[in-house]
């Protein structure tokens, strides 16, 4: 069964009218974004320099240096991420 050739030309002509929408839409929403961006600034890129993280022996977890508990134990400093596994690993390594 063949379509008459007036609704292949209809067809086409409402493809293209939607992709012309669709292209539009997608211009509209990039000009938006870059507008919103130039206003609202990401505060994540001004933070500064990455932290150091460092590994608590007791957990494997790994902290920022900065909040690391730093504890000398059998006459190493070791750094934890709480109180908890410092205790821990004192009471093992005592």
């Amino acid at each position: 069964m063949s379509f008459p050739n007036y609704v292949e030309f209809v067809w086409c002509k409402n493809y293209n009218d939607i992709m012309t929408r669709f292209i539009l839409l997608g211009l509209i929403v990039t000009v938006f974004i870059l507008l919103v961006r130039t206003f609202f600034p990401s505060p994540s890129g001004t933070g500064g320099p990455a932290k150091e993280m460092v590994k608590d022996p007791n957990c494997e977890t790994y902290v920022p240096e900065a909040e690391a508990l730093r504890r000398v134990v059998a006459g190493q400093e070791h750094c934890f991420c709480s109180e908890k596994c410092a205790e821990e690993y004192s009471r093992k390594n005592a």
